[in-house]
């Protein structure tokens, strides 16, 4: 299991490339990646 530390690090990132991009597809998978993220670590 990834801590929630861990993972809220690696979100952050996502989150930062959610806002450069206007691709709809890409925010997409951002979201999808953060939340696998957050389930891996026990998070809601």
């Amino acid at each position: 299991m990834m801590s929630s530390e861990d993972a809220n690090k690696i979100i952050n990132f996502l989150s930062a490339a959610w806002m450069s991009t206007e691709d709809a597809e890409a925010r997409v998978e951002f979201h999808r990646l953060a939340d696998e993220l957050r389930k891996t670590s026990g998070q809601q």
